[in-house]
């Protein structure tokens, strides 16, 4: 796909994924981020494409679908009122492999005589130095393949053996890392070949499968998009805009599926292009955002979470029993022990959000089998949330890191400098992060129910309650700052001194409903003021605290993940035109990215910015922000599921903007319904 406030195109089919620049190149200098890659491995670092010794002038460039593009480019032309006779056109498509269809044309009347040489390196870094612009250690031969017209680099540092086939299809001279071929073109003549990259990986060889509108270049096509496009809830909206980013989030969703290399069933991974990988908080809250459009989301996440969940103490991974992981990798630094994503742990909001995730997931599905055969899963993440959670006692989860190649923050806003005061100075661990309490309340509440209603374990539902009640009354007597209006504190020092930046965190707290009812008023107050609220959505921190900044990651950008669970918390107690108002913003935004949300963009106030400014190193597209559109679906037409009365309540609260809005075909007790607002 094309990225243009990037100057990138990114393709991308599961556990494979290409990044290049617009004119489809990838550099292979150092610090660049161009390649392909697979499980965390780049298997190809420089693609360079030369016709005649020149380097081609690009026309245009895009995407097809997720896993396809098209570049159109010629040679160079001298002056702006010439056009050059030969042009290049390339499709090019991923999926356990990359594909290209390389075609030429002469327009010219008379023979072309044409030399192409393809340029290759393959350096197999680790994506997790990759973005750090840092270079793999191991040493890379290349081997001709002169009778098969193919090159393959092989890679081999320790026990880590790796190996990328470059194969093309016309004969070619082999040069080192280059492929060249010469041809005659007739005149008006055409002339296309294939290129096939495949990785090898624990010496198994690849199937590439990839397509490209019926040119085929594997194997098979993409029959799983059709297959989920078809059996998704259908969108009937007046609003256009809403339509387009309905479809392109579906899309988004299925295609960010990747495998682990356990369980029959794929699971949502986080993001393209660096976060390709299982990540907990992410795939659980997307499952939570797509409940009414497909609970299998959900129910990935939950099987593999659990396959993966904390058995043991281990200081450098993080792990704790019954903790849930952060992220699971599976490069070279992470298989040689340097880098502890085996998986690593460091996060203290995906064992509550994955009791959220059960609870909610039953009250859409009623698979009381999946709430019995998790029952164990559930409880010892109970248990580390008392045990573990809470490390001194206080009644609050708190997280530190332990691990000194860990993550200093362990919530969602988990960069290092996100956890900071209005001043300022930044916090000191351990922290018990505002919106983790929340969490932990709604889970709570939400597992007594399965206590009682699957479990058959009344005492247990009693115990739960009773928490809940007292965390709740504690938490907004100690994270509530009478002051500039009235609001919930960031979080909790480890001196137990309120973190006073004002942030979009207290949306989430709505969310939860953590928050007592006197006090929501105020908190919608402080969201909708333009100290957070920049026309498009809720800043992550008001832009009157000292540590704000537009484009910093957490400290002032705008993320439609964090913007559809607030407005989903702000209809929740009754403010469903402030909720209207962040969503249709959002929807407004989606239309400067291809009818897509990234990741996160920055926070310039609308009124000052003719666009929303994409965030330098946004990943794009992501899962909780293609769960986003579904969530925020939900909460304009007021989607509660009834379990015990078998049916859908609907309450809608429309924005003007919007005069029809239905969803047909929702998934809900084995059955399909429709909600909608005529």
């Amino acid at each position: 796909m094309l990225y243009p406030e990037c100057g990138e195109i990114r393709i991308f089919d599961g556990e494979s994924f290409v990044v290049s620049g617009r004119d489809g190149e990838m550099s292979g200098q150092s610090g660049a981020t161009e390649g392909f890659f697979y499980r965390d491995t780049r298997f190809l670092s420089r693609f360079a494409l030369r016709v005649n010794g020149e380097r081609l002038s690009l026309l245009n460039s895009g995407e097809i679908e997720h896993y396809c593009a098209i570049i159109y480019a010629t040679l160079p032309y001298s002056s702006i009122f010439d056009s050059h006779p030969i042009t290049v056109i390339r499709h090019r498509a991923v999926g356990n492999g990359m594909g290209e269809i390389l075609s030429v044309h002469n327009y010219m009347m008379k023979p072309a005589e044409i030399r192409l040489e393809l340029s290759f390196e393959a350096d197999f870094g680790d994506i997790m130095e990759v973005r750090q612009g840092k270079r793999p250690e191991g040493e890379v031969t290349v081997e001709a393949d002169r009778g098969r017209n193919r090159l393959v680099f092989v890679y081999q540092v320790g026990p880590i053996h790796k190996r990328t086939i470059v194969a093309l299809e016309c004969p070619a001279q082999v040069h080192g890392c280059r492929l060249a071929c010469r041809l005659t073109l007739p005149p008006k003549g055409k002339w296309s070949t294939r290129l096939t990259v495949i990785p090898v990986w624990e010496d198994r060889e690849l199937k590439p499968r990839f397509r490209f509108r019926g040119m085929s270049l594997g194997s098979r096509a993409h029959p799983e998009l059709g297959k989920w496009l078809g059996s998704a809830p259908r969108l009937v909206c007046s609003f256009d805009l809403l339509s387009k980013l309905y479809r392109k989030s579906l899309v988004d969703l299925q295609a960010l599926n990747i495998h682990l290399g356990f369980g029959k069933d794929p699971v949502i991974g986080a993001g393209m292009p660096w976060y390709m990988a299982l990540e907990g908080r992410d795939a659980l809250i997307a499952g939570l955002q797509c409940a009414h459009i497909s609970p299998k989301i959900g129910m990935q996440a939950l099987e593999a979470l659990s396959a993966l969940q904390g058995r043991t103490m281990d200081t450098f991974t993080e792990e704790e029993p019954g903790k849930m992981p952060h992220e699971l990798r599976f490069g070279e630094k992470t298989q040689l022990g340097e880098l502890p994503y085996r998986p690593y742990y460091g996060t203290a909001d995906a064992t509550p959000l994955f009791l959220i995730l059960l609870h909610e997931l039953y009250r859409w599905t009623g698979d009381a089998e999946l709430v019995r055969r998790l029952r164990r899963t559930a409880i010892e993440g109970l248990t580390w949330i008392d045990r573990y959670g809470d490390r001194d006692g206080d009644g609050y989860v708190e997280y530190q890191k332990a691990s000194p190649k860990g993550i200093r923050n362990q919530c969602w806003k988990d960069s290092d400098d996100s956890i900071v005061f209005s001043n300022g100075e930044l916090a000191e661990g351990p922290i018990a992060a505002a919106e983790i309490q929340g969490y932990v309340y709604d889970a709570w509440l939400r597992t007594a129910e399965l206590a009682e209603e699957v479990w058959e374990d009344g005492g247990l539902a009693q115990r739960l309650r009773e928490a809940a009640a007292g965390l709740k009354r504690r938490f907004n007597e100690d994270f509530w700052i009478p002051e500039r209006g009235g609001y919930f504190a960031l979080a909790l020092d480890g001196r137990k001194r309120r973190v006073d930046s004002i942030t979009s965190n207290m949306g989430q707290l709505l969310w939860s409903g953590i928050v007592e009812e006197e006090k929501a008023e105020k908190v919608a107050a402080q969201l909708m003021h333009q100290r957070l609220f920049n026309g498009w959505g809720v800043r992550t921190m008001s832009d009157e605290d000292m540590a704000f900044n537009p484009i910093e990651y957490h400290n002032g950008t705008v993320w439609p993940h964090d913007n559809s669970l607030i407005a989903a918390g702000l209809a929740r107690y009754g403010f469903p035109k402030e909720a209207g108002r962040i969503i249709l913003g959002m929807i407004e935004a989606s239309a400067y990215y291809g009818n897509r949300f990234p990741e996160v963009f920055a926070g310039y106030r609308r009124e000052e910015a003719a666009f929303p400014v994409l965030f330098p190193r946004s990943a794009f597209p992501q899962a909780w922000a293609a769960g986003a559109c579904m969530l925020m679906i939900r909460t304009l037409l007021g989607i509660e599921p009834d379990r015990e009365n078998r049916r859908l309540r609907v309450d809608p609260h429309l924005p003007p903007a919007i005069a029809r809005l239905a969803l047909e075909n929702i998934p809900f007790l084995g059955g399909r319904y429709k909600a909608g607002q005529p």
